[in-house]
């Protein structure tokens, strides 16, 4: 079976990122390609303000995938693409539905139940996502709604919208492949990266995912397996940036490679940061950091949650998470434990760090499993890519052609496998002719042992 090539593309507020990937059947996922480009300029808080511009630097990535000589003429298909950004924010709602009589529930039933929810939530803002909380069947919940019977069907959905600008900016970027537009699907960022960051015990416990990016901070909460609050805040790594270009009167270039290379956060509760610019550096980091962290539990409680009463904890990812003692400042603030993201063993990344690229993996492993087509790349012919074969087991016994022993070894095990199965028969009568055959041989040698056993005994008595 060949494998499925997965094209998808990230617009952020610090870079545009694409990535090309191949699953085989078992879905064991290998990145052929990474491309970035700088965005600062044209993106905002992940809200697209210059379309063109835009336009142009994802033609360059699409064009630097079709030059990559581990797709030598291939031509893009289709293309999976993130949405998230400013004004991208969850909201409860329920919906009822009456089947008539007590019949089968199907997924027309919960497509309906999804439709009326919809229409229940009465807004202009755009519907990025859906997500089932809880059901109750002529009065009893139940856990899972199809193939339950019943007549009066109650649901109840957290749906994830967004301001309707984001996505006429985000339709007017141009996607070509060999001069072609490339059709597109959009996919809800921050509920990709929890699909596969997440594990189903956190989810099903309770946790907190946060994705501490440049410009916007993305959280999400999950308890009893589903989606309770999902929120993009405007605020972002590259705010503690600012502070140390304005405070030390640094250019904003200087101040970014300082955060990356001296910067450090410190509880200041518990400890101070000394004296001298280091000092100064981690002053200036952690008071931003820790009013960050604030606003974050903040708005977790307003929406009704303690993290305390979260038994998963909270998982980290985003290039914010790297600074130094992010995670520490961030666990004695919360109270909570927590854990940074990182790839599991279904991918294979061959190029560089692949946790730097969580944000494009999670498109392309959403899309493998919410789209029955979700191969991007037609290749020639006569050409496709090079994909590492995935081992089916480890433990492999590697042989040699040099050794003498190798033919010798597989004739044993021949013959040890020939006295282990029953002869083969082309017809009844000659199984049954072999059958017989055996039992009289047997009886034969069994009364020959006998037989000698009795001269034994007899020389033994004597």
């Amino acid at each position: 079976m060949e494998p499925t090539y997965v094209v998808a593309l990230e617009i952020g507020s610090s870079k545009i990122k694409g990535i090309v990937a191949a699953a085989d059947a078992t879905r064991h996922v290998t990145v052929i390609a990474i491309e970035e480009t700088d965005a600062a300029d044209c993106v905002r808080r992940g809200r697209i303000q210059n379309p063109v511009e835009v336009s142009t630097r994802v033609s360059d990535i699409i064009r630097r995938f079709e030059n990559n000589t581990r797709l030598s003429g291939a031509r893009i298909s289709q293309i999976f693409v993130a949405r998230g950004g400013r004004s991208t924010f969850s909201q409860q709602t329920s919906a009822d539905v009456r089947l008539g009589s007590d019949m089968e529930i199907t997924q027309s039933t919960l497509d309906k139940l999804h439709n009326e929810a919809r229409y229940s939530l009465a807004t202009d803002r755009d519907i990025l996502a859906i997500s089932d909380r809880r059901f109750v069947v002529d009065g009893a919940e139940v856990k899972k709604l199809i193939g339950s019977f019943g007549n009066a069907i109650h649901g109840e959905f957290t749906i994830v919208t967004q301001a309707p600008d984001n996505l006429r900016n985000l339709d007017r970027v141009k996607i070509e492949s060999r001069g072609s537009d490339v059709p597109r699907h959009y996919i809800p960022r921050t509920i990709a990266q929890a699909d596969m960051m997440l594990s189903d015990s956190e989810r099903q416990l309770g946790c907190l995912l946060i994705d501490f990016g440049a410009e916007t901070t993305s959280i999400a909460v999950y308890r009893e397996d589903s989606l309770q609050v999902l929120a993009v805040l405007p605020f972002g790594s590259s705010v503690i940036t600012r502070d140390l270009s304005n405070g030390m009167g640094i250019t904003i270039e200087e101040a970014e490679k300082l955060k990356i290379t001296r910067g450090v956060c410190v509880d200041r509760s518990k400890t101070t940061p000394g004296e001298g610019e280091n000092a100064e550096i981690a002053n200036y980091i952690s008071s931003r950091v820790g009013e960050i962290i604030a606003n974050i539990i903040n708005y977790v409680e307003q929406a009704g949650f303690k993290l305390s009463d979260l038994g998963g904890g909270i998982i980290v990812t985003g290039g914010g998470t790297r600074l130094k003692g992010f995670t520490d400042m961030l666990e004695a603030q919360a109270k909570a434990k927590v854990r940074v993201a990182v790839v599991d063993s279904t991918v294979t990344s061959p190029a560089g760090n692949s946790n730097e690229h969580l944000d494009v993996i999670a498109l392309v492993k959403y899309a493998l499993a919410n789209y029955a087509n979700a191969s991007c790349i037609e290749l020639p012919q006569d050409a496709a890519p090079a994909i590492p074969e995935t081992p089916a087991f480890t433990g492999t016994r590697v042989i040699s052609e040099d050794d003498p022993k190798l033919l010798i070894d597989d004739e044993e095990d021949d013959d040890e496998l020939d006295e282990e199965l029953p002869p083969q028969a082309e017809t009844p009568e000659k199984t049954r002719s072999n059958i017989l055959k055996r039992l009289k041989d047997w009886f034969v040698i069994n009364e020959e042992e006998e037989s000698e056993l009795d001269e034994n005994q007899d020389d033994d008595l004597k």
